[in-house]
């Protein structure tokens, strides 16, 4: 466990002082904040206030949001597989089979606070509009029952989701919300990596990069089933039962396998010359 410390924390420290990962996290929160702009100006016209967490909700599981917000988190990891620097030593020092484990731990950290930064960021910036507790508020049922997409054109917002609002409180809808945003993040950090140790970092990037999109546009058709990004938004798939923890599964599962199948390649792997000695 000493080894797995020593490589995340090594990562961190190389990681968060990167001009691209601050760009990353900038880069998200300017894409949040566009279409929350949006939900809270109708919000103030409509006068009333909103749930504190209601934001992030409605903001997270906006497809569009969800198409480009992937792009700040790519930037924050497009360096996969990290060869470089000291992290390039850790390899001989800890060996690469947990070398590799502490890639995949550090990419799921990072997925972590990247979400997490993302729903703080509307969490202080709701405060100024709204109110804390557990009862989802009259804008967002309105926004709900918006079938004719008058709200939706004006302020380029929806929430369809009334039977989350129906079973779930704010926070529970909230919870949800972050746990499939995270695994979403965590899987496309992974599958990057996974990608570009065995093949390179252009290929990582062109097979996130594609199932990111493909996603999208099965999403868009309707195919929510088979559509990972419709997956990575709950109340696709919140009816009252509890089926939507499905999605959680498969996420977690293509993670395992990406894990398993990295660890097993690892060793396999020849390392250019030129990137062992870099740094």
């Amino acid at each position: 466990m000493g080894s797995f410390a020593v490589i995340i924390k090594g990562m961190f420290r190389q990681e968060q002082r990167n001009v691209r990962v601050i760009m990353g996290y900038l880069l998200g929160f300017a894409i949040v904040g566009y279409w929350m702009s949006g939900f809270l100006r109708y919000a103030a016209d409509t006068g009333e206030p909103v749930n504190i967490l209601e934001a992030f909700c409605v903001v997270e599981q906006h497809y569009v949001n969800m198409l480009f917000l992937v792009l700040g988190w790519l930037l924050v990891v497009a360096d996969a597989p990290f060869m470089k620097g000291n992290i390039y030593l850790l390899l001989y020092r800890c060996g690469r089979k947990r070398w590799n484990m502490g890639m995949f731990f550090y990419i799921l950290m990072q997925a972590f606070f990247y979400t997490a930064a993302m729903a703080a960021f509307t969490i202080i910036i709701s405060s100024f509009f709204g109110f804390v507790g557990n009862m989802w508020s009259s804008p967002v049922y309105s926004l709900a029952r918006d079938v004719t997409n008058n709200i939706g054109a004006k302020y380029n917002i929806t929430f369809p989701w009334l039977v989350m609002m129906k079973v779930m409180s704010v926070p529970q809808a909230f919870a949800v919300t972050f746990l499939f945003l995270y695994l979403y993040l965590a899987f496309m950090g992974v599958l990057l990596y996974a990608a570009a140790l065995l093949f390179s970092g252009i290929a990582g990037m062109v097979a996130v990069i594609g199932v990111h999109l493909t996603g999208y546009l099965r999403m868009m058709d309707g195919y929510t089933e088979t559509s990972l990004l419709a997956r990575a938004v709950p109340g696709n798939f919140i009816d009252g039962t509890l089926s939507y923890w499905q999605s959680a599964a498969l996420f977690l599962a293509l993670i395992v396998v990406l894990m398993v199948l990295s660890s097993i390649f690892v060793k396999k792997i020849e390392f250019q010359s030129g990137t062992e000695v870099e740094g």
